[in-house]
């Protein structure tokens, strides 16, 4: 009789178990595998209002508008000296002289009496009486006819047409005669020197007849005349010092009694109308122009900035410290509140552009199509984003001012979108 073979309980679940592993591990291998990527947030801002200021910032120096240093043009001893360091100065103050101005004044003055009037009366005179015998050398060579009408052809009221007949006649008289070149050449050239000299007098007459103020500036030597009152007045002006402006002495290098050459010997400078030189790195180029404002603020007073405007922009570049700058000259304005000396340090900010309560949005939402071209991607409600062009206005490295395109509250994307 043949057994039959029993498994027991515990052979059961164990090939119970396996079974279902194995469907599992079936079903799980057979269903179709998708890879799950990750949709990465999208980075928005919303378009506000606020202020954007473009601005460049450089550092200088307060330095005065005007500034000369003044020296004696021939040397001598320093016999007065009316200023010291510190001293408020008008325009032609006396400042210093040498002991040579005393005679050179005391010769100055005398052109201007009575007896330096007479001489430059009978200068002309003189002058008047060469004229005469030298217009009657000339009248003897051509004789009294052609003289006639030459003086009819001189006249600077005459007409064209008297001019033409003048010259007609002059011409048709000198053919009638024999005149010699050489001493006609002669004749003409004392003939146009006594002219000269005629007006050398009387010019040197008007000047001395005017007074002293009259021969303050540099004149045209048309003879001896003028070259003697040129003279006289260089005398003067070599032997003293005179302010040229309205200022204040900020150096003085010399004492009453000391043997002076033609260096400086003091430095006059404005003390009221102060400027700023500045430096500005070139690749700011774009963002300075005359005209900008520009704000202020002085190592000695950090918390007190002013504002001034830019006046010049240097034509050329120079280099400081081995780098290329721009130079920039601003005015400051004429009251700030406080004292300001030339020589001190301050940091200048340009104000290139400035747009307040306007449109913004960050600088990452812009999407450049073309050059000067560009649009925002809005994303709607639904979070689908739309293309829309915007006009772009003034931009520092954070912000751009967006001029048409949008409205406040409008959400753009900053992160970058890809479109087909």
């Amino acid at each position: 009789m043949q057994k039959t073979k029993r498994f027991s309980r515990k052979t059961i679940f164990i090939i119970l178990i396996a079974a279902l592993a194995m469907i599992a591990a079936v079903v799980f291998f057979a269903r179709p595998i998708t890879a799950e990527i990750e949709t990465p947030a999208l980075q928005t801002a919303k378009v506000r209002t606020g202020d954007l200021v473009v601005t460049a910032s450089g550092a200088g120096t307060v330095l005065p508008s005007e500034q000369i240093d003044l020296g004696f043009r021939t040397s001598g001893v320093l016999t007065e000296l009316n200023v010291a360091v510190g001293d408020s100065v008008q325009t032609s103050q006396a400042l210093a002289r040498l002991e040579e101005n005393i005679q050179a004044e005391s010769d100055f003055q005398a052109l201007f009496n009575a007896q330096g009037i007479a001489q430059a009366e009978l200068a002309l005179v003189n002058a008047q009486d060469a004229l005469v015998l030298t217009e009657n050398h000339v009248m003897y060579l051509i004789g009294l006819d052609a003289w006639y009408w030459e003086q009819k052809l001189e006249k600077p009221e005459a007409t064209q047409a008297e001019k033409d007949l003048a010259q007609t006649q002059m011409d048709y008289f000198l053919g009638l005669i024999y005149i010699d070149e050489s001493d006609m050449a002669l004749a003409r050239a004392e003939l146009e020197s006594a002219r000269v000299s005629l007006q050398d007098a009387q010019a040197a007459l008007d000047i001395v007849k005017a007074g002293p103020e009259a021969l303050t500036a540099p004149i045209a030597a048309l003879g001896i005349e003028m070259a003697k009152l040129e003279k006289a007045r260089l005398s003067v002006e070599n032997t003293r010092l005179i302010a040229p402006f309205d200022g204040t002495v900020t150096s003085l290098n010399a004492v009453a009694g000391q043997t002076v050459g033609t260096t400086p010997i003091m430095t006059i400078a404005t003390t009221e109308n102060l400027l700023v030189r500045f430096y500005l790195d070139e690749t700011d180029l774009d963002k300075v122009a005359v005209g900008n404002r520009v704000t202020f603020t002085f190592d000695a007073y950090p918390d007190q900035p002013v504002d001034g405007e830019v006046i010049i922009v240097e034509p050329t570049l120079q280099v400081v410290d081995g780098t290329p700058v721009i130079v920039v000259w601003a005015s400051l304005p004429k009251e700030t509140g406080f004292s300001l000396m030339s020589g001190m340090t301050v940091d200048a900010e340009v104000i290139a552009g400035e747009s307040l309560k306007t449109l913004i949005v960050p600088m990452q939402a812009l999407r450049e199509l073309a050059p000067g071209s560009y649009a925002v991607f809005i994303v709607q409600a639904d979070g689908q984003l739309v293309m829309t062009p915007v006009t772009v206005g003034l931009r520092d490295f954070a912000n751009a001012e967006i001029l048409s395109g949008l409205k406040v509250g409008d959400v753009v994307s900053t992160g970058t979108v890809e479109t087909k």
